[in-house]
């Protein structure tokens, strides 16, 4: 595979591979690929550029070497095959290939041995001991050969040594019993994160009508077929991405494309897997089945850009790794002064490593499970790592900072003979039965203000238009402007409070009597309540730039940026588009959340450094999203960004307290005699079990 290094730094690769920019199906494979390549902590593709952005551990060293070796030796045809392999095995087997998960059985070894020198049988648990420290040997032992550094696993293995040959057989038994807890609750804040995200889109077993062969078939969805022909009727939803051939209905798409309201489907249309059919009958001929659909391809890209993403950084490692030489180098040097043996295990019995190790993911979990309590649920430790250092958010329109059920406002009448109370009447009268939400707005207006409707004698619907009814003394069309025109009823009367409508944001009905313009039914798709009130609250936090995209138009998005106080909209935005927007500004080095309910945001709710959704969003926006509320309230994104903050406030406080007990056992090791192995190896492990109860404090957080 032809490629070129574009930039290189320590921790980091930029490199570009022109069969990523041209052949985007390879993307996933490659990145896959990338991340099981031993010290890679995250990787980027970017198929609009070609680029592939690899971060790695900047300690190791000939990462350049090893990569450049591997994109020489990969075909593009082997790739296709590993990703097919890739996905086709179950989410947990993938994670499984990279790295054997810690469950809670390994947790009885060195329990065991644990239990044994407590009650004084401590030879019987030697075998027990060193089963259970295995591991942090053969970890320390691969960093020292394969790196030629020393890390923490390193200086547990010479505590460890030291205490066994002194004869520390509990001391032993306890660092073996935290470093494997250590373990376990990494992976299962992990496993947790990989069902999440595992279970991102099974699709749809559920049955659909096919015209084949002069007879209708009832068929698996995932059974259609290319040129079949799908018939969808109202409250169907749509089972493949295909062209209307016949028939015509309104089609709520906006889970797709992010459209606010309903779209008229006709012959020629195209029209998307996943869209639900509200009113009509559509004859579509499938283009695309599958997981050749728009919404399979959405979830791919999210399997592929969430892969990294669910990896929890661990700060702990890293830092106690930075300061294991030092600690080493210090104890080796007193004792090359004094030959005080004491001394010397005294200070190497000290591990800054177990206690961090322990309290950073135990900080993670808690504040994971209280915020759970109060209704968000965060799939990973990632996730709040993310959502603590975010300082831009970007919110879809349509569901999230609205809501998608249009409010009707007061109508208005152009004729002496009506009252708007009388437009409104006859406009329900008409829409009477639809299941448009639109009609049912109206409809649920004049209940609501008690108005009688007269009796329609007949009418007919026209799809994406409106709707013409017959009552006993007029004849009424209820529809867009464009469907009065259409019939030839002059609408010029209406253009001022029109272009005044659309200038605030808003949309209308237009209702005509026996070929006269009679009224006019604006309304709009309602702001939630809490939207402005929660953007003002996220930036008193510091979230500095607030930004939102859909799909509706300038004139409507412009309308509800300003009553928001939103820094920027984009407007007319397809899907991919979206993903685009949130990378241009990642690129700018920025933190970015994506709020958003539709499959239409799933690959900016990938791409983005968080992703949110709404609870009743779309299901795969809900299975993508790394952050989900679990009610309709925008304010729980301000309590999600606390609780974040506080949770790495945690981690700091916990790092502090492991840090500030092992400094002070250090320094009283130093001076002859001051203290002995055994009261550091208490100051040590001390600090493991106070920085653990730190970290367990939101736990015992029940408001």
């Amino acid at each position: 595979m032809q490629y070129e290094v574009r930039h290189a730094i320590p921790g980091r690769l930029r490199i570009y591979i022109r069969a990523v920019r041209y052949l985007g199906d390879l993307a996933p494979a490659l990145q896959q690929l990338i991340e099981q390549q031993a010290d890679v902590t995250a990787v980027e593709v970017r198929t609009s550029s070609g680029s592939v952005v690899i971060h790695y551990d900047p300690q190791v060293s000939g990462m350049r070497e090893r990569m450049e070796g591997m994109l020489a030796a990969a075909k593009p045809e082997h790739l296709r095959r590993a990703l097919s392999a890739w996905a086709e095995a179950k989410p947990e087997d993938r994670r499984a290939e990279a790295r054997p998960a810690a469950g809670w059985r390994s947790m009885l070894i060195p329990t065991g041995g644990l239990a044994l020198t407590a009650i004084g049988t401590g030879m019987a648990a030697l075998p027990l001991i060193a089963i259970s420290t295995l591991p942090t040997f053969k970890r320390g032992i691969r960093v020292l050969t394969a790196e030629k550094r020393v890390n923490v696993d390193f200086l547990d293995s010479v505590a460890i040594s030291l205490s066994l040959a002194r004869g520390g057989l509990f001391v032993s038994a306890l660092m073996g019993w935290l470093a494997r807890m250590s373990d376990v609750m990494r992976d299962k804040t992990a496993a947790a994160s990989n069902r999440a995200i595992g279970n991102l889109f099974d699709y749809p077993n559920s049955t659909c009508r096919v015209a084949r062969e002069g007879a209708t078939l009832e068929v698996k969805a995932s059974e259609v077929q290319v040129g079949d022909i799908v018939i969808v009727s109202p409250g169907d939803r749509v089972p493949v991405d295909g062209i209307v051939v016949e028939g015509a209905a309104d089609v709520d798409q906006s889970a797709i494309t992010g459209e606010g309201t309903p779209s008229a489907r006709h012959p020629g249309a195209w029209v998307y897997a996943g869209s639900a059919v509200l009113q009509g009958k559509l004859n579509i001929k499938a283009e695309r089945v599958g997981e050749e659909t728009a919404l399979a391809q959405a979830v791919r890209v999210v399997a592929a850009a969430s892969t990294g993403d669910t990896r929890m950084q661990n700060y702990a490692e890293k830092f106690a790794d930075r300061i294991a030489a030092p600690t080493l180098g210090v104890a080796l040097s007193a004792y090359a002064l004094t030959r005080n043996v004491d001394r010397l295990v005294s200070m190497l019995v000290i591990d800054y490593g177990t206690g961090i190790r322990v309290s950073a993911p135990t900080a993670m979990l808690s504040s994971m499970t209280h915020a759970t309590r109060r209704g968000i649920v965060i799939k990973s430790g990632r996730a709040l790592e993310k959502l603590a250092e975010a300082d831009t958010i970007l919110f879809d329109k349509t569901g999230t900072l609205t809501t998608s059920v249009p409010q009707l406002l007061p109508a208005k009448s152009y004729s002496k003979a009506h009252s708007a109370s009388d437009v409104l009447a006859l406009a329900a009268a008409a829409e009477a039965g639809l299941n448009h939400p639109i009609s049912q707005a109206v409809v649920a207006k004049a209940a609501e203000a008690g108005i009688a409707t007269p009796e329609c004698m007949e009418s007919t619907y026209h799809v994406g238009l409106g709707v013409e009814a017959r009552m006993k003394r007029f004849v009424v069309r209820v529809g867009s402007p464009r469907f009065l025109s259409e019939s030839g009823i002059d609408i010029e009367r209406a253009a001022t409070d029109l272009a005044r409508l659309h200038r605030r944001g808003c949309s209308a009905l237009l209702l005509a009597c026996d070929h006269k313009l009679t009224g006019l039914l604006p309304y709009t798709s309602e702001i939630r309540p809490e939207s402005a009130d929660m953007i003002a609250a996220l930036r008193v936090l510091g979230i500095r730039s607030f930004f939102m995209v859909t799909g509706d138009n300038a004139q409507v998005a412009a309308a509800v940026s300003v009553r928001l106080g939103l820094d920027r909209f984009y407007a007319d935005v397809r899907p991919a588009e979206k993903a685009t927007i949130i990378e241009d500004l990642r690129r700018e080095g920025r933190s970015v959340i994506m709020v958003g309910d539709g499959v239409n945001d799933s690959a900016a709710l990938a791409s983005a450094d968080v992703g949110i959704a709404m609870k009743n969003g779309a299901d795969v926006a809900r299975e993508i999203a790394s952050v989900v509320l679990m009610d309709e309230d925008l304010w729980k994104i301000v309590t999600a960004i606390e609780l974040s903050r506080q949770s790495m406030h945690l981690v700091r406080q916990s790092y502090g307290i492991t840090t500030g007990m092992n400094v002070l056992a250090f320094a009283l090791a130093l001076p002859t005699g001051l203290v002995n192995p055994a009261t550091t190896t208490i100051l040590s492990h001390g600090s493991a079990i106070a920085a653990t109860a730190n970290a367990m404090r939101p736990l015992l957080n029940r408001s």
